[in-house]
């Protein structure tokens, strides 16, 4: 839930903070496209490749971010198995809530995420797949979901950002407006949070 919210305020941080960003809608929806043409433009580049051959079509930036915002799995794993094949990270995004943790790690009707990371590995140029972290978002302040999803998940095997996307009306209003200072909120803690683990890297 809000991957789009999400995808855009951390390409905005990045920006801000300094990196080379280039933001991909690989999304039928173009909600993301939809969103920078609202703001009059993002300060970086919108591109959309929302189709089975992105990994083919796409060169990555050589000393910047390339964000991707894709296609939910279960209903486009067309897209993120494509995009898994050049992802050198990949964020899941969702809610601190029994409904999302069904949808991400036990899918009645769809490929759980995790398999098809997994099996990205196979047509990745280094025969191993990218790191996945979870992102929860849309956190309620004082809610005692957050430490018992954290805890189902780490003891599942996920990686669990600590940064948590607070449920705040400006952040969910956001994709119809410009973005300012995306990198002095938890965007900007996001950004931190993945370089000193190692995620991102200037340069």
């Amino acid at each position: 839930m809000g991957k789009t919210t999400d995808t855009g305020m951390m390409a905005h941080a990045l920006h801000e903070v300094g990196y080379q960003v280039r933001a991909w809608d690989a999304d039928e929806s173009e909600h993301l496209t939809q969103w920078s043409e609202a703001a009059g433009g993002f300060p970086f580049p919108v591109e959309r490749n929302a189709t089975a051959t992105f990994s083919t079509d796409v060169t990555t930036l050589s000393n910047g971010v390339d964000v991707v915002d894709v296609g939910h799995t279960e209903n486009h794993p067309h897209l993120a198995d494509s995009v898994l094949k050049i992802a050198d990270l990949a964020i899941v995004h969702m809610e601190p809530s029994m409904a999302d943790w069904q949808r991400v790690t036990q899918p009645r009707t769809s490929t759980p995420i995790r398999d098809m990371v997994e099996r990205s590995a196979y047509v990745r140029a280094d025969r191993k797949a990218p790191p996945v972290w979870i992102l929860l978002n849309r956190v309620r302040a004082g809610v005692r979901s957050v430490g018992e999803m954290r805890t189902l998940l780490t003891d599942a095997g996920w990686n669990v950002f600590t940064v948590v996307i607070p449920a705040r009306e400006e952040l969910k209003q956001a994709t119809g407006f410009d973005v300012v200072r995306a990198a002095s909120g938890p965007f900007g803690e996001l950004v931190t949070e993945m370089e000193n683990k190692g995620l991102i890297k200037r340069g």
